[in-house]
């Protein structure tokens, strides 16, 4: 409801208070973000390529948006700075509130179902968050976006020194920031072309170029018993043992890369290796 219903305002720029505001392509909007959103439906809807959100992460000391309120307190919710310089409703969300995630979950809903809408067909969100909101923050995006559209949760290392502030004794040293795309099965993150140095083919091998990789496992026989079995060339009845750490791939795993001759078997025992292609 909150999402949808009408409003009657509009942006208003500001020359005399922006830099180069006849050359610049950037636009910094200040507002209630809800009513901002829901403006910018007109001119960006499915065309924006990449939002990026950092949210309150309602720690208990976050001032968020009210979107549903009574106003029979007003003058002393004024008096005490509850309003934001265009008259939007502000309340610090204490952790002894009773409906202390209800209100942070309220505030994100709305916003998230127009950011959505902004979006193109291959557009990206990402939201920085940390523990306190996390689980829920995942709920909400998979109900808007579609479990199927969850890219991923990076995990960004937000302090080097250690935090004793915790009466746990565990140190917090990390943040989450959530991704989530417009649609499935569009591939968000390219990233660099792959290197090909290191990989060759002496062979002709029909896959293309390839490097030798180590086929020893690392864990033991009682941590993945699995792993640990004779290996045999099947062409030549070479039984290559079981290496003190194991394979690195299980039986059903193994046969398939022989199939697919992927195997380089020496002719002595020793470590039988993969072929990796690019």
């Amino acid at each position: 409801m909150e999402a949808n219903k009408p409003i009657r305002k509009t942006l208003r720029p500001c020359p005399e208070e922006s830099k180069n505001w006849d050359d610049t392509e950037n636009l910094y909007i200040e507002g209630d973000n809800l009513e901002v959103l829901k403006l910018l439906q007109e001119s960006y809807l499915g065309k924006v390529k990449m939002i990026y959100i950092d949210p309150p992460y309602n720690t208990g000391n976050d001032f968020i948006y009210a979107d549903d309120f009574m106003r029979s307190q007003d003058e002393e919710n004024r008096q005490m700075g509850m309003y934001d310089e265009d008259e939007n409703r502000l309340f610090k969300n204490n952790d002894s509130n009773g409906r202390f995630h209800s209100d942070w979950c309220s505030m994100m809903y709305s916003r998230l179902m127009l950011a959505r809408n902004l979006l193109t067909d291959d557009g990206l969100i990402l939201i920085s968050l940390d523990d306190g909101e996390i689980g829920n923050l995942r709920k909400i995006c998979d109900e808007i976006f579609g479990e199927s559209n969850f890219v991923t949760q990076f995990v960004w290392k937000s302090r080097q020194n250690k935090d004793n502030r915790n009466l746990n004794g565990v140190s917090v040293d990390h943040e989450y920031i959530l991704a989530y795309s417009k649609l499935s099965g569009v591939r968000i993150f390219k990233g660099e072309e792959r290197s090909g140095e290191g990989y060759s083919n002496p062979d002709n091998d029909p896959n293309g170029a390839w490097a030798s990789a180590n086929m020893a496992g690392i864990a033991t026989e009682s941590q993945r018993p699995n792993l640990h079995y004779d290996l045999i060339n099947p062409a030549t009845g070479i039984n290559y043992g079981r290496p003190k750490m194991g394979w690195r791939y299980d039986r059903k795993t193994m046969a398939k890369l022989i199939a697919e001759n992927k195997i380089l078997w020496p002719d002595s025992l020793l470590v039988v290796q993969e072929r990796k292609h690019t």
